[in-house]
């Protein structure tokens, strides 16, 4: 997998969680997935087609996702909500369309579906392209009332 197609999602996964949430995300050492499964509790999911086909899957744990919606939206919430699956969709849908305009700027030709949302870990996705996997886990400090903790979120890739 040419890393042409990654960088634009990194660095908009960056720039959205710093402009739009006010959060600095760390990116970690990746990791190839053998198999086709969430890697999180909340997972916004997007296929791509155009000069290549793909899919991207930004996937929360459930304090992440809560945190997220929290901070995006400014609510109150205790648990996964259709609010709070909706956040995750148009937050998988802007990082998607800030990378498009990347892949735009380099003369790759990449249209992408509207982001589906799958709530439950390990969940079975069908990618359309072949495994493996890419895995791009991120770090962030996610702030509540008892201080700070460390929270990841991670990134899904798979291009062919």
């Amino acid at each position: 997998m040419d890393v042409k197609y990654i960088n634009p999602f990194i660095v908009a996964t960056q720039t959205v969680f710093r402009t739009m949430l006010g959060i600095n995300v760390e990116i970690m050492k990746p990791v190839l997935k053998n198999v086709n499964t969430t890697s999180g509790d909340v997972t916004g999911i997007m296929g791509l087609v155009g000069d290549q086909k793909g899919t991207i899957a930004i996937s929360l744990r459930k304090k992440g996702a809560i945190f997220v919606f929290k901070t995006l939206i400014g609510d109150e919430c205790e648990d996964v909500t259709h609010e709070v699956v909706d956040a995750i969709g148009e937050l998988t849908n802007i990082i998607s369309g800030q990378a498009r305009k990347e892949f735009e700027k380099a003369g790759i030709n990449l249209k992408a579906s509207i982001p589906i949302v799958v709530v439950g870990k390990d969940v079975e996705m069908n990618f359309i392209t072949k495994i493996p996997i890419v895995c791009l886990p991120f770090q962030f400090n996610l702030v509540n009332g008892n201080g700070a903790e460390k929270e990841l979120f991670f990134l899904d890739f798979s291009f062919e």
